[in-house]
């Protein structure tokens, strides 16, 4: 799905790029993790995640980010119609 949401961007002309920074958290063990969010949106001044279904572990992960962070997940990407009800890609 990441690559329907880069597809996107690339249509809408957006100025984004693949995120590669990492951000130290704590994950659900007590141990230090790091996390590195899917893009970087200028037009949102926000990072961006792709996320199919959520886990307690990305709970815990998006808590503790500091940073503007959205999340496109499954009904996000249908209701833009980016996939199809089987998570097909639309573009």
């Amino acid at each position: 799905w990441e690559l329907v949401v880069a597809k996107y961007f690339d249509l809408k002309r957006y100025h984004w790029k693949r995120n590669t920074k990492r951000f130290s958290y704590i994950n659900l063990d007590g141990k230090e993790a790091t996390y590195c969010p899917d893009f970087w949106i200028d037009e949102f001044s926000s990072f961006l995640e792709v996320k199919g279904y959520k886990t307690d572990l990305d709970e815990c992960k998006w808590k503790q980010f500091n940073e503007p962070l959205i999340i496109w997940n499954y009904s996000k990407l249908l209701e833009m119609k980016l996939i199809d009800k089987s998570g097909n890609p639309t573009i």
